[in-house]
């Protein structure tokens, strides 16, 4: 366990952005313009993007939401 945590703060400190962060970014969306077209709501999405949430904790239904609006695969979103 403590080479998995130690793997995870490596890879964070490699990977600043998180994928949604990039994909939203490349998309041209605001954190706003996202949450409206994925019904998501924003405050989920900051959380998200700050890592104050993990995404591949989350519902999976949230997940495909935020993926239709981004025009990417589930697994695009995921941090793994």
């Amino acid at each position: 366990m403590q080479f998995v945590s130690a793997m995870d703060e490596k890879l964070a400190a490699c990977y600043k952005e998180t994928n949604l962060k990039r994909l939203r970014q490349y998309a041209g969306l605001s954190q706003s313009e996202l949450a409206e077209l994925s019904k998501v709501p924003l405050r989920q999405i900051q959380l998200f993007e700050q890592r104050q949430r993990n995404i591949n904790h989350t519902k999976a239904v949230t997940v495909l939401m935020l993926a239709r609006a981004l025009g990417c695969g589930c697994e695009a979103l995921l941090e793994i």
